[in-house]
């Protein structure tokens, strides 16, 4: 009889860990997102306006799992930018080194009908998406929405 009650025990304690570990893994998966206190829509009608709120890193947000995150850097009054995705590690933030990626993505930020999109063109073709919505801390596009994430101090512009 004491072995049941000991093993019911047993199972609640590890029910209670397991929940634990949980909650703790998702509120250290979301430190590293992008807070502000008054977030709001950008224009899209402005070029410049959506390049200077994409600048910065993204992270999908029915994918935070924080191990690789998109990185997009347009050029002062350049509208386009390598559409990279990079692994967040804690040696990256360290070394301050960058794995090689040849051949990477490149999106160009273009107007068509009054509506701003990217151009994708890689090696395998091109494709254009039109920017759904645009936030401080949020964009859509093609049905997925990116959360703006801290990314790497040394690569911030």
């Amino acid at each position: 009889m004491a072995d049941q009650g000991s093993n019911k025990i047993l199972k609640v304690l590890l029910k209670i860990l397991t929940l634990i570990l949980l909650f703790s893994a998702c509120s250290n998966l979301k430190k590293n997102l992008v807070v502000v206190k008054n977030d709001y829509e950008i224009d899209l009608t402005s070029l410049e306006y959506v390049r200077e709120n994409l600048n910065g890193f993204w992270i999908p947000e029915n994918n935070p799992n924080g191990k690789e995150i998109l990185w997009l850097y347009f050029r002062e009054n350049k509208n386009l930018t390598d559409w990279d995705t990079l692994p967040f590690t804690e040696e990256i933030r360290r070394t301050e080194i960058l794995p090689y990626k040849p051949c990477a993505t490149v999106a160009t930020l273009i107007k068509v009908n009054n509506e701003t999109q990217l151009q994708f063109v890689s090696r395998s073709g091109q494709d254009t998406v039109k920017i759904d919505q645009l936030t401080k801390t949020k964009f859509k596009i093609d049905g997925v929405t990116y959360l703006r994430h801290k990314g790497y101090d040394f690569l911030r512009q």
